[in-house]
């Protein structure tokens, strides 16, 4: 797979692992560094994603109140998960 993040003005950021981006990115990016790792199995990307997302969105009151994770497995297509957080 090819990932690429833009800012807001076009400039690219590639990686082989991960990309993060929007206004809670700092903060993503730390929790995806600490638990990413190569080859991970689907059911535990989709808790690494969890903890990144609930993890930035906890510390960042413009980033909203959840988030939609798309997990794409091949041979069993798009899976969708709905991710609530706090609403205070």
């Amino acid at each position: 797979p090819f990932l690429c993040a833009q800012d807001v003005i076009g400039a690219q950021s590639k990686s082989k692992a991960f990309v993060c981006s929007g206004t809670a990115s700092n903060s993503l990016y730390g929790t995806a560094e600490a638990l990413w790792r190569p080859q991970l199995e689907p059911e535990e990307l989709l808790q690494v994603c969890g903890r990144a997302f609930l993890s930035a969105l906890e510390r960042d009151c413009l980033s909203g109140y959840g988030a939609i994770i798309y997990l794409m497995v091949g041979g069993e297509g798009i899976m969708e998960y709905e991710l609530a957080c706090r609403n205070d």
